[in-house]
């Protein structure tokens, strides 16, 4: 399923998503990690749909993934780029856990995790990017991430299709210290899934 949607791992990576997949398959329902429970939905839904941007984009370092949950798509990317540093936020005590678990099983570097609401008064850990799927609306997360991104800082929103009333609210409502650098459609390879890039560059502080 990797390899037909153009992602080609090497073995040493394919034991490390294999690793962290049995880390999240058996403490998924303890820690309320994902809803997902079928072998193909999990690995489409979230290993491909998280490392695919890496194909579509070049990934900012350090990059900083808001709301990662269980590890998404910070964790997939990290294991498909593994020179890129990464921030994982999250604000559950359970879930930071497992990240911190799963990073110590896994053996990656340059990961820091941070547990505290991702409010704009409290995120202020320095990033080149910031990356979120299907955490919240885009002008929300605009407003969160302004004490991180500094100008020229990237916002990448990995959503689906119908993603146009929110880009026309975030442009609406900051569109002066926006860039909209990318917007394009796309599905999930050899699957019906449709999903949407929006890559935005703040212009000011």
């Amino acid at each position: 399923m990797l390899e037909r949607a153009g992602i080609h791992l090497r073995p040493a990576q394919l034991a490390q998503l294999w690793k962290f997949h049995g880390m999240l398959r058996k403490r998924n329902a303890a820690d309320d990690l994902t809803r997902l429970v079928g072998f193909e939905s999990i690995v489409i839904k979230h290993y491909v749909d998280s490392m695919i941007v890496g194909s579509m984009i070049r990934l900012p370092s350090p990059v900083l993934d808001l709301g990662t949950g269980a590890g998404f798509p910070g964790i997939p990317l990290k294991i498909r780029y593994p020179r890129a540093k990464l921030i994982l936020v999250e604000t559950h005590a359970r879930r930071v856990a497992f990240l911190q678990d799963a990073c110590s099983a896994l053996a990656l570097r340059d990961v820091k995790i941070l547990k505290l609401k991702a409010t704009s008064e409290s995120l202020h850990e320095p990033a080149a990017g910031v990356i979120t799927r299907a955490f919240e609306r885009i002008a929300a997360t605009v407003k969160r991430t302004s004490g991180c991104l500094g100008p020229g800082g990237q916002l990448i929103f990995l959503k689906g299709p119908s993603v146009d009333a929110e880009l026309e609210e975030a442009m609406d409502r900051h569109g002066p210290d926006l860039e909209l650098i990318r917007d394009e459609a796309y599905a999930l390879p050899h699957t019906p899934h449709r999903r949407r890039l929006i890559v935005l560059r703040r212009r000011s502080d």
